[in-house]
């Protein structure tokens, strides 16, 4: 039997080209995350359009305002945690289970804060990553990523790569992630996932593909995984999460039966 191996997507900062992404994903049969802050500069789409996109797509909490949790002070972190949540919850009519802390940058004092507020997971910006959410001792569920729909300079996955510092995530990007082309790399990487198993996870922000012209990338991207989601399920990081929970103590892998 082949390893089990699933794929998911999750995209930051609730810009109003969220939308886009989410009409093209529905286009070809996957999910996605959207981790959507109640503010923030770039800007946020309508309360309207947050409803509409919570109808087919889980919705994650990204802070109230955007806040770097690693910079500020613990009364303003705990505040932005919870309050995302239940801001989440009352604007959408659903429940919120997954947040991401923005940039990625939290400490360890944020870990409690997390299961506090009622999360079941948190997702990072860890690069090359095909592992399945890794449990906590406190009951959270960490969700890595594997790449950014993004052109990243060599420098930033060294830096990235250097301070986890994951011997598996290094040996993947010198042997299949040599390069700029993104597109290139995500196709390198899910065949990886599908061969080894594991998650194949793909982030992003709409404003930054608005900016540098990765739409047609992301599509190719997108053409790409529906074609193997008969092979690698695509599921939402929070199904994933609840799924690896759920099968914690009896020591299974998530499974295709998680699927909606």
């Amino acid at each position: 039997m082949p390893p089990q191996a699933f794929i998911t997507t999750s995209w930051d900062d609730g810009h109003p080209a969220d939308l886009r992404v989410a009409e093209m994903l529905a286009r070809h049969g996957l999910t996605g995350t959207f981790y959507v802050p109640r503010s923030i500069e770039a800007g946020v789409m309508s309360l309207s359009q947050l409803r509409e996109l919570a109808g087919q797509f889980e919705i994650g909490a990204h802070t109230l305002n955007h806040v770097f949790l690693s910079d500020t002070d613990d009364a303003t972190a705990r505040s932005e945690i919870a309050g995302s949540k239940s801001w989440i919850e009352d604007t959408t009519g659903k429940p919120c289970a997954m947040f991401c802390p923005p940039a990625g940058r939290y400490k360890r004092q944020h870990l409690p804060m997390f299961r506090e507020a009622g999360f079941v997971g948190i997702r990072t910006v860890e690069f090359m990553s095909l592992d399945f959410p890794r449990p906590h001792r406190n009951g959270l569920v960490e969700m890595p990523t594997t790449m950014q729909a993004f052109p990243q300079p060599v420098w930033n996955y060294a830096k990235n790569l250097a301070k986890r510092m994951a011997l598996s995530n290094f040996m993947r990007y010198a042997l299949h992630g040599r390069s700029r082309e993104w597109a290139v790399l995500a196709r390198r990487l899910v065949r990886r996932a599908l061969q080894e198993g594991g998650v194949f996870h793909l982030w992003g922000h709409s404003w930054e593909l608005e900016q540098t012209g990765q739409w047609a990338r992301l599509q190719e991207v997108f053409g790409l995984l529906g074609e193997l989601s008969d092979q690698a399920p695509c599921l939402s990081n929070g199904q994933l999460c609840q799924e690896t929970l759920a099968r914690r103590h009896v020591g299974d892998r998530p499974s295709r039966a998680a699927m909606p």
